[in-house]
C-alpha cells in the first residue's frame, strides 16, 4: 500500500499543476484536515473539510502568477503516511517579487484519499513528527 500512497500524493500534485485546485481536491477525503506551518503568516490553525482546504490552496494560487509546486522528494513514512518535500515558486501579483520556498508536508491517506496534510518548515521537523523509522 505504501507505494500506492506515494503515487497518490505525486498524482495529486500533478493534478494541481494541470487543473488547479479542482484537480487537487479530487484526491482529498471530504473531511480532510489541513494545517499550515505553525506560526507562518498563513497559519489559521487546523482547517477541516474540503471547502476550507480549497479556500486555502486557492488563496495561494490567487496570490502568485506562475505558481508551481514540485515534489522534490516523496518518502513512505509508514502507517499510510507520505512525507513530501515541496519546492514552490511564483511571482507575487501585487509586488512582482519572485518567491521560492522549500517545505515539507506529511500526508496521511486512507481508502485511497488524502485525509490530512500537515506542513512543516523543514524535512527534519516532518521526519520528527512521524517518529522513528521501524
Amino acid at each position: 500500500m505504501s507505494q500506492q500512497d506515494v503515487d497518490i500524493v505525486r498524482d495529486s500534485l500533478t493534478a494541481l499543476a494541470a487543473r488547479g485546485v479542482a484537480g487537487l481536491a479530487e484526491f482529498w477525503d471530504p473531511d480532510i484536515s489541513w494545517r499550515a506551518i505553525e506560526g507562518a503568516p498563513d497559519d489559521v490553525g487546523e482547517m477541516r473539510g474540503s471547502e476550507a482546504a480549497r479556500r486555502y490552496v486557492q488563496d495561494w494560487l490567487d496570490t502568485f502568477d506562475d505558481f508551481t509546486v514540485v515534489p522534490v522528494e516523496l518518502l513512505d513514512a509508514g502507517e499510510s503516511r507520505v512525507i513530501a518535500m515541496h519546492h514552490v515558486t511564483g511571482r507575487a501579483r501585487q509586488s512582482g517579487i519572485e518567491t521560492e520556498l522549500d517545505y515539507a508536508v506529511v500526508y496521511t491517506l486512507g481508502e485511497g484519499k488524502i485525509q490530512s496534510c500537515r506542513e512543516y518548515a523543514t524535512r527534519g521537523e516532518a521526519l520528527e513528527s512521524v517518529g522513528p523509522a521501524e
